[in-house]
């Protein structure tokens, strides 16, 4: 049977690119049989494969060197590479002698790859300044906001998730990574405690990755001293005082929970794009409290530095960005608000009690959305041209 053989890395990557491609690959025809191999990543959960198998149109995944060992030839093979390092996808390219397409937005291993998928026109203008054969690249958009599902209006979405109308609502969204979330999720908790205090009868709704580790988080907020309902699977964090404030966890609802939100708070990452394509104010949010825990792209990411070393660095690269999140790289202006410093709860509370107050800067941000391109349509185009090279 012929092979599809999806290489990604992160578990943004796994939500934002692989699962709406593999539902267009799906919608056109059984052309192939899906694999997914989850390649080395430092931002890795170890949980990639097992929640990409519950994907649409994926009929296996496992590690890329359980897929490497493990490939037997059948017929044509593609290799379709929807993030991690492109040395990957050369190699499985040769060990599989069948085709590689990349989505990607620089031009790297030519001699290889025989089709690129790019997000927009500043990738064009990179492939052209190398003088790349046009015909092999192509400009499909941002697959990010395919992952993306129609969710209804706001009160529809409060309505499903048992939200009250009418009250103020903050979805915090703590990362899939470990490193994120471990740290995370006790940090941000606290600061919706704290928020709660200001905004009464406020619901905080928690949206859990489905790559995330429940039992490191439930070991987590057990450390920090938070208690909870619902056992092993926590529900609701209860605390002294809460009156009729609720946090709460969302699972396997995370747009849901975005949607029903009057104000999102988010660490930079793939979900920053997600929030704007639903419409949500967005408040990016980067604690450099503990900037030795985290990962590094590239050379720099597979050193063993030592914690000061790397502290330093982790803060350099931040002062070398201008904009984290997203929406603000996308539009080459800040439409977001983007905090990146040592922080504590009462921090990130002040910063959202301070939007929640002001319906006039909500309505900016839900404004400046209007100038990211925020356009559908790359997941069909690359499942299209992969249907292609079976031959559907």
């Amino acid at each position: 049977m012929n092979e599809l053989l999806i290489l990604s890395n992160s578990p943004g990557e796994i939500s934002g690119w692989v699962a709406p491609v593999a539902a267009a690959f799906a919608r056109l025809g059984r052309a192939a049989r899906v694999t997914l191999a989850a390649l080395p990543c430092q931002y890795a959960s170890g949980m990639e494969a097992a929640s990409a198998r519950r994907l649409e149109g994926i009929d296996g995944a496992d590690t890329f060197r359980s897929v490497w060992k493990n490939f037997r030839a059948n017929g044509k093979t593609l290799v379709l590479q929807l993030g991690g390092d492109p040395m990957f996808g050369a190699l499985l390219k040769i060990r599989t002698r069948g085709s590689w397409m990349i989505y990607t937005s620089r031009p790297r291993w030519l001699s290889l790859a025989d089709q690129y998928f790019l997000p927009d026109e500043r990738a064009r203008r990179r492939f052209e300044a190398k003088s790349v054969n046009s015909g092999k690249y192509s400009v499909v958009g941002d697959l990010i906001l395919d992952s993306v599902p129609a969710c209804g209006g706001r009160d529809a979405a409060r309505a499903s998730l048992g939200v009250v109308q009418g009250t103020p609502t903050v979805s915090f969204l703590v990362g899939s990574r470990p490193f994120e979330y471990c740290t995370g999720l006790p940090f941000f908790i606290k600061a919706a405690q704290l928020l709660a205090k200001k905004h009464q009868d406020l619901t905080a709704l928690f949206a859990l990755a489905p790559t995330a580790d429940e039992p490191l988080m439930r070991a987590k907020l057990a450390e920090a001293g938070l208690s909870w309902t619902g056992g092993d699977r926590f529900e609701e964090i209860v605390w002294a005082g809460q009156g009729r404030s609720r946090i709460r966890f969302a699972r396997g609802d995370t747009f849901s929970a975005i949607k029903a939100s009057d104000l999102a708070v988010a660490l930079p990452g793939t979900n920053n794009l997600q929030i704007a394509a639903l419409g949500v104010p967005l408040l990016m949010v980067a604690p450099l409290n503990e900037a030795e825990n985290i990962p590094l792209d590239g050379l720099a990411g597979s050193m063993p530095l030592p914690p000061r070393v790397k502290s330093r660095l982790v803060r350099w690269y931040n002062s070398r960005e201008k904009f984290l999140s997203l929406p603000n790289r996308l539009a080459g202006e800040q439409i977001v608000p983007e905090h990146r410093c040592h922080m504590t709860p009462e921090t990130i509370a002040r910063l959202a009690s301070e939007l929640l107050s002001s319906p006039e800067r909500l309505a900016e941000i839900r404004e400046g959305y209007k100038k990211v391109p925020l356009a559908r349509g790359a997941a069909a185009r690359i499942a299209a041209e992969a249907a292609a090279f079976f031959g559907k």
